[in-house]
């Protein structure tokens, strides 16, 4: 029996299967670069040159976080679909919406007419897009949208023993897709800064690809980002509202020169905060790194001159 149960073992739950995944995504983004690079002698310079190789780098980390969250990520998309009792439609409607825009972005973005040094530049770089919106992006931002279709149901229903824990759980499982999310983005940032890096001013002119460039397109995905999670946060905070003021109504308040009186606030108190009650959206996007911190390395890959 233990042998069928580890035979059965998700690949990213074994270490090999995660050792194989990650350097295989590596391997893919970085060899995805490569591909007809000696075509023309412009390209071959522009990998030669110091700013490939951390371009390059962060187009691997980028394809192996990919590889390494998909199969959990889905795993949980999946489990949430089939658990959504309504709000399919609307979330199939959302994840429609999404793949056009990663599809349509890249034909409207500026980026198409700068004159990039490597062979395939434009379509290497729309095929990542897509490959990680697809397997990666979609599928979180989907997440949040089915966890908030589920919070807005229960809201309906009469308050029992069992909310709070769903509040709980609704909320961690939010924050595990934000997580996701953020991290592709915040990914995708840094790639963009290190490719302006790569370029300017030796390979692309300046007013070419400004650092205003890459801020606006962090900007724009994080936007999407919250347009899908602020619902979602506002859901939750309904729903833990409507549970707070279940078990401990202002009504019920002891008078304030009662010796209960603290006791009753303590645990008002108590409960507000496993909920969250008192977090904001953008304090709750603070606490996955993997936004704030590379849209801040963004910033100073992007705007901070070269030396020399």
């Amino acid at each position: 029996m233990p042998r069928g149960r580890s035979d059965r073992t998700p690949p990213w739950q074994h270490p090999v299967g995660v050792l194989v995944l990650g350097l295989g995504g590596f391997l893919a983004g970085v060899g995805l670069l490569l591909i007809g690079a000696p075509q023309t002698e412009r390209s071959e310079d522009f990998v030669r040159s110091a700013g490939f190789a951390p371009w390059a780098t962060v187009i691997g980390a980028q394809t192996a976080f990919w590889l390494l969250v998909a199969g959990p990520l889905w795993s949980d998309v999946v489990s949430a679909w089939r658990r959504a009792r309504i709000g399919r439609s609307a979330t199939a409607a959302l994840a429609g919406a999404l793949v056009v825009i990663l599809v349509v972005f890249p034909m409207l973005s500026l980026a198409r007419e700068i004159p990039w040094p490597l062979w395939g530049h434009q379509p290497k770089v729309r095929l990542l897009t897509l490959v990680g919106g697809l397997l990666v992006g979609v599928p979180a931002l989907s997440g949040i949208a089915l966890v908030q279709q589920r919070v807005r149901r229960r809201q309906t229903e009469p308050i029992d023993a069992d909310d709070v824990r769903f509040e709980v759980e609704a909320r961690s499982e939010v924050l595990r897709y934000l997580v996701v999310a953020g991290a592709v983005i915040g990914l995708a940032v840094l790639s963009a800064g290190a490719l302006r890096r790569a370029t300017v001013p030796t390979f692309v002119r300046e007013d070419r690809f400004p650092a205003e460039g890459v801020l606006l397109y962090g900007a724009f995905f994080t936007g999407l980002l919250l347009l899908v999670y602020v619902p979602a946060h506002l859901a939750l905070k309904g729903l833990g509202v409507k549970v707070r003021d279940h078990y401990f109504p202002i009504s019920g308040m002891p008078d304030p020169s009662s010796d209960s009186l603290k006791g009753w606030v303590d645990k008002r108190a108590t409960l507000e905060t496993l909920l969250q009650l008192n977090v904001t959206p953008f304090q709750q996007l603070q606490t996955s790194l993997f936004i704030l911190a590379p849209l801040l390395s963004a910033i100073l890959t992007s705007l901070v001159p070269k030396p020399g």
